[in-house]
């Protein structure tokens, strides 16, 4: 077997896309995920200590789960079940499940989480991957949405995950994303 990671660090620049190089090419039939690391950006303590709300910090907002398109995954392989978005009220919207094919990947309840010895989760590839691969990354919105995840310097937000302009209010921290590793293994096919 072979180890093959796929790094992606993420800015306000590249947004929630990043395009990791290869160089050569690998041929690859199918690839085994056994881990992953997701690395989120969180307000740094000179702002945490700076909040004048009588709470004081309450902490990060960190989603439960973030979703990672991969272009060399074909979208036939993964299809992720989702419950229907909902209006400001909380009721359901008809129709309106967010459709996903990206790789769901549980987080910690801190800005780091490392999750290895995974396996049984494979993809059939069946080609040479050559030059780039785009990794996207996105979550849940409070609606059941599917939206970009943030990247960038995170500020602070109320409750909601809104930057209110209350300083009352903003005593959480936004969460960026910083990097994710993906880690397969395939089996040795060829040198080129």
């Amino acid at each position: 077997m072979v180890l093959f990671a796929i790094t992606a660090r993420f800015s306000a620049d590249s947004g929630n896309k990043c395009r990791v190089k290869i160089t050569g090419g690998i041929n690859i039939q199918k690839l085994k995920m056994i881990g992953y690391a997701v690395s989120l950006n969180g307000v740094d303590r000179a702002t945490q200590s700076g909040i004048a709300a009588a709470a004081g910090f309450q902490g990060h907002i960190i989603p439960n789960q973030l979703v990672c398109n991969l272009d060399v995954v074909g979208t036939s392989q993964i299809h992720i079940a989702t419950p229907a978005k909902t209006d400001s009220d909380g009721k359901k919207i008809a129709n309106s499940n967010p459709y996903s094919t990206g790789i769901p990947l549980a987080l910690s309840d801190g800005l780091n989480t490392i999750q290895m010895g995974m396996s049984g989760i494979e993809f059939d590839i069946g080609k040479t991957i050559h030059n780039e691969i785009v990794v996207e990354i996105l979550k849940y919105d409070n609606d059941g949405g599917l939206v970009p995840m943030p990247t960038g310097t995170p500020v602070l937000v109320n409750s909601a995950d809104v930057v209110s302009g209350n300083a009352a209010n903003d005593i959480f921290g936004r969460t960026t994303i910083q990097s994710i590793i993906l880690y397969f293994n395939y089996n040795f096919n060829s040198y080129f």
